[in-house]
């Protein structure tokens, strides 16, 4: 189990820079280690939980999240969480890990476009003006977007950041640094609905919870601490490159 935590200390330092929770691999290392999937779905939205709570203290001392905005979208992933979380039992995994490895793929394409804004203008437009960033962002588009990504995480075991962020930036028009913050609120919210939810449906195993937590923690103190060292370039890369692997990675454990 020891080396079990060490390892999430590792991915949550780099997730972290990024805004991320890390649900994308903590769900395949804990299956791997033969934790039954929705034990492992479980304790994979605690550690969210957590490293959503130690990022978002650091990313608003630095000033770098929209706390209008991040409002606004935790309201919608957050239902969409709590309902995929506690129907998750009655849905396939194989079907589940199919839907969100090709989410991931998507957004993975998209981002890594040099064009990244769709510059949708359709229905309301809520005009944001924060952390000297200027941007606009279709209500009617990325509010419906959010639920169903938040849906589909909490079914997984997951934030859904490796979703959440890209829809910011390319849909929401949001600059990237600023959307990598601000998901970090939506990873809270998302994961704690989520996690009650699954709690509510399969049960929790707390000591192995909070032992997995308590190294997550560490890292995500570390990589929050360093996101505004990085380049924008290359946490755009980085991001890409993480949500690739773990598209890969789930597609793989479907056949494993």
């Amino acid at each position: 189990m020891i080396f079990l935590g060490i390892l999430l200390f590792f991915i949550t330092i780099i997730l972290s820079m990024l805004g991320k929770g890390g649900g994308e691999f903590f769900v395949p290392i804990f299956l791997a280690y033969g934790i039954p999937y929705h034990q492992a779905a479980s304790a994979s939205l605690f550690i969210l939980m957590v490293s959503g709570f130690i990022m978002t203290l650091i990313y608003h001392k630095k000033a770098l999240i929209d706390w209008y905005t991040g409002i606004i979208m935790i309201l919608s992933v957050a239902s969409g969480s709590f309902l995929g979380g506690f129907i998750s039992a009655k849905v396939s995994v194989i079907v589940l890990k199919i839907i969100f490895s090709t989410l991931l793929l998507i957004s993975a394409f998209l981002i890594s476009r040099k064009k990244k804004n769709l510059n949708f203008k359709f229905g309301p437009i809520l005009k944001r003006k924060c952390c000297d960033y200027e941007y606009e962002i279709p209500i009617l588009i990325v509010i419906p977007s959010v639920f169903f990504i938040g849906f589909i995480a909490g079914m997984v075991g997951i934030s859904g950041g490796g979703l959440i962020v890209p829809l910011l930036i390319i849909l929401g028009n949001m600059p990237m640094r600023l959307a990598f913050a601000t998901n970090s609120i939506m990873v809270l919210f998302s994961a704690t609905t989520g996690f009650i939810g699954k709690g509510l449906s399969v049960g929790i195993d707390w000591k192995f919870n909070i032992t997995m937590a308590t190294f997550a923690a560490l890292g995500s103190i570390i990589g929050s601490h360093f996101s505004t060292k990085v380049k924008t370039e290359n946490l755009k890369k980085i991001f890409v490159y993480v949500i690739l692997i773990a598209a890969i990675w789930m597609i793989i454990k479907i056949f494993i």
